[in-house]
């Protein structure tokens, strides 16, 4: 093993213990421990923290989304207007073709979040790279495939928040035109709800939830519409592995939560000592009576 790998394995350690509230928090203490920055920027890939919303005032003050799949130094890119805040000269950017498709993919994607997430409360960007062709050269017409990230934030009031972090990889569009998807899904969620009484918070549930799926569909490579086509299995995929990963959060963290607290309060409820030695007497003085009322109606 490396003495990266002995880095980054000890980081992911170390932030497993921690609360993963605070995992941004703990994430930026323990980079800036590390000398190396190749080292902290493996970390940063390999650690999701909560997204960040940032404006755009180059597309009326319009948010986007930040998070590494956008970032370039310490700067983030835009998917409205491909522009990087802070300002930043020669930043990573898609390919023309890839720019149009980026473009359309965000405006479908944020009818999805709309639908879904609600427009006041939730924010959505989609951000795509391109993939080397065979040949080694730029992939310009989309048949090579290319890679993407589909993020969504839901945040409300009381500091609760949802992430949803789709990267995919699109495969090459093989003979009889199908495809390979392949999805890593992220979800971050914390919910804080309020006790309505105490007007106070009474828990706190905040974990993650990764799974991988791929997926195999029918592209027509004839068709000029190949990125639309692609955007359209794109997002069934999503909304697929969305729906069942709601599913799996409900039952692996609210109903193991229910459960725990539905236990404490049991344990709770068990007589005081006071109550049980008051107990113990009753039956006691009942006993006696009875073996009174049995010895008297002998005589």
């Amino acid at each position: 093993m490396t003495s990266s790998s002995i880095v980054i394995k000890s980081c992911l350690d170390i932030l497993r213990r921690l609360d993963p509230a605070e995992t941004e928090k703990h994430l930026e203490n323990l980079t800036n421990l590390i000398s190396n920055d190749d080292i902290s920027d493996e970390l940063y890939q390999r650690v999701d923290v909560p997204l960040k919303v940032l404006e755009d005032v180059n597309a009326d003050d319009r948010k986007f989304l930040a998070c590494d799949h956008n970032r370039d130094g310490d700067s983030h890119r835009s998917p409205w207007s491909n522009t990087y805040f802070p300002q930043l000269q020669d930043g990573f950017c898609p390919s023309e073709h890839l720019r149009q498709l980026e473009l359309h993919a965000n405006e479908v994607f944020d009818i999805y979040r709309e639908l879904y997430f609600g427009k006041s409360t939730s924010v959505s960007s989609v951000y795509l790279w391109d993939k080397e062709a065979k040949n080694g050269g730029a992939n310009n017409d989309g048949m090579a495939g290319f890679s993407g990230a589909f993020l969504i934030q839901n945040k409300v009031d009381n500091g609760s928040y949802w992430n949803s972090i789709h990267v995919v990889d699109v495969g090459r569009i093989e003979r009889g035109g199908m495809c390979q998807y392949k999805l890593t899904t992220t979800i971050l969620i914390s919910v804080s709800p309020s006790d309505s009484e105490m007007g106070m918070e009474s828990t706190r549930i905040t974990g993650s939830l990764v799974r991988q799926n791929d997926r195999e569909c029918k592209i027509s490579s004839h068709d000029s519409s190949i990125g639309s086509q692609h955007i359209v299995n794109i997002g069934k995929f999503i909304e697929d592995v969305e729906t069942e990963m709601r599913k799996e959060m409900d039952s692996l963290y609210i109903q193991k939560t229910k459960n725990v607290v539905d236990m404490i309060r049991k344990d709770n409820m068990k007589p005081t000592q006071g109550q049980e030695h008051t107990r113990v007497l009753n039956e006691a003085v009942l006993a006696m009576a009875m073996n009174r009322k049995t010895k008297l109606s002998g005589k």
